[in-house]
């Protein structure tokens, strides 16, 4: 009987599986949060949208057009209230651990497009990459991608 009582308790308290999501809300869910980095150090410049815009269309095979509509709509919807952690809590549950680098990587790419990198920008991805479920080390790794590449 109390083994009974036990496994009815493990599958209560087990993590339900998360709904599948579409390519189009992760492709908008990284596209928000990116909106967020570049507006973090109250200078949304059109070199960070233009930066956003070329980095959903190179990252997610978008046409030019495509990835302007994208990150306008990622614009609307990062306003709302409570946006950043709708986008960070899509990302953490639906995003491959590769796809959660790569979410890092741009994100920085985003940080770094205006040539310099504002400490607000810095601290709100390295809180962003824990809240996927990243380590100082891969978020680090990845900051340190861009700039080779720069």
């Amino acid at each position: 009987m109390l083994e009974k009582i036990i496994d009815a308790l493990k599958r209560k308290s087990a993590p339900k599986p998360a709904a599948p999501v579409s390519p189009d809300v992760k492709r908008l869910a990284a596209a928000a949060l990116m909106v967020e980095a570049a507006r973090r150090d109250q200078d949304f410049a059109g070199n960070e949208r233009a930066a956003i815009v070329r980095i959903v269309g190179e990252n997610f095979h978008l046409s030019a057009e495509e990835a302007q509509t994208l990150v306008a709509l990622a614009e609307q919807r990062q306003r709302l209230p409570y946006g950043e952690s709708i986008f960070t809590r899509t990302i953490a549950e639906s995003f491959t651990m590769d796809e959660r680098k790569d979410v890092v990587r741009m994100l920085w790419e985003v940080a770094l497009a205006d040539g310099h990198l504002h400490r607000v920008e810095a601290a709100m991805i390295e809180r962003l990459a824990k809240e996927i479920g990243l380590d100082a080390t891969a978020s680090e790794a990845a900051r340190k991608a861009v700039e080779a590449t720069r």
